[in-house]
């Protein structure tokens, strides 16, 4: 058993394996620079200068055996019903996974294990989605619920893998009903045919319900599925992807998005690393693009925005899977892993955040 996790869990890092690699590749391992608050004009910043904040990683990761005791991936944050800002994420442990976990965020941004005991979304034998990971929540106001999109699959996310969406009436959002069919799998002869992950929900300002994911296969890139029922039906986008890789440039290989509505404009953080990718060395930044539509997207000229910290930090060999909301200030506040080279095989990766701000 023991095995068969461990097996599992470097399966998540090897996912950022699947490389379709070009002829022409940079070098693994090569560093790149990030803009800094000297670089970027004033009305450019949101979103492009971010600043760590102090006291990452926000959860600490216990020993095993726990059930959470090989790391946290994938975080999503929200607001509850009191505005109080809550917090899911991917992890596994001694009882197997993924499994997902739940926190809230405290006034100093550091997450609190609640329930403290166990996961909120466990393993479900027999199931299509026995194995539930990557989570985006959206509180609707309107059924005065919560809808949970997810990836699931029973064997492997290369195998059976599909999106799934959940709704509870628990306005804590810890207590969810087993979910029906997926609402998504990728077709054998898709653009996505070899992997899917990253449900990324946003709502638009006409009111249409859209999820954004990555993919890949025939290219790798970030696809679309949309809902004009408020997430009864899903049809997805005719001309996916709507985003794709570049093969001569930092981003050769791109994961798990985030995408949110900023000032008449979408924004999207994605994952990016040079190929071929060495799961030891080869470093994970975070770059921007930029969109009228949330369709045709171009990217940042600052990018990435974010990347490994110095030598000997605790995220200093990548960081991966961002999720981004504003604060009431105006801010932005990001979420994401990150992994040190001191440890990129023991650990799944931990948690941290940034902010950013015009300055």
């Amino acid at each position: 058993m023991k095995k068969h996790r461990a097996a599992y869990f470097l399966g998540v890092v090897l996912l950022f394996s699947l490389s379709f690699c070009s002829d022409d590749v940079l070098s693994p391992g090569h560093q790149l620079d990030y803009p800094g608050v000297d670089d970027v004009a004033r009305d450019e910043a949101l979103g492009v200068v971010w600043e760590e904040v102090s006291g990452n990683p926000v959860l600490e990761q216990p020993d095993c055996p726990q059930w959470n005791c090989l790391g946290a991936t994938d975080p999503w944050i929200s607001r509850g019903m009191d505005r109080d800002l809550l917090a899911w994420f991917s992890t596994g442990g001694s009882a197997g996974g993924p499994v997902v976990g739940r926190a809230l965020v405290d006034e100093n941004l550091q997450f609190q294990l609640s329930p403290e005991d166990g996961p909120v979304l466990a393993l479900e034998d027999n199931r299509w989605n026995k194995h539930r990971e990557t989570v985006s929540l959206y509180w609707d106001e309107i059924e005065q619920e919560w809808v949970m999109w997810y990836l699931g699959y029973e064997n492997s996310f290369f195998e059976d893998p599909g999106f799934g969406q959940m709704r509870t009436s628990d306005p804590e959002g810890i207590v969810w009903p087993r979910s029906e069919e997926p609402i998504y799998r990728p077709a054998p002869d898709g653009w996505d045919h070899a992997f899917i992950t990253g449900p990324t929900f946003i709502e638009t300002p006409e009111g249409q319900w859209r999820l954004y994911f990555t993919g890949a296969g025939s290219t790798v890139g970030v696809g679309l599925l949309i809902s004009d029922d408020r997430g009864k039906t899903w049809t997805p986008y005719p001309d996916n992807p709507v985003f794709e890789r570049e093969l001569n440039s930092w981003d050769q290989g791109i994961l798990e998005q985030s995408v949110l509505y900023v000032d008449g404009q979408y924004m999207m953080w994605y994952s990016g690393y040079e190929e071929p990718l060495d799961l030891m060395n080869t470093p994970i930044y975070i770059g921007l693009a930029l969109s009228e539509d949330g369709i045709t997207w171009e990217r940042s000229p600052y990018n990435p925005v974010v990347g490994p910290s110095a030598p000997g930090h605790w995220n200093d060999l990548r960081v991966v899977s961002p999720h981004v909301i504003r604060l009431d200030d105006g801010s932005l506040l990001m979420a994401a892993h990150g992994q040190g080279m001191d440890d990129p095989g023991r650990s799944m990766g931990r948690i941290g955040l940034w902010k950013s701000q015009i300055r």
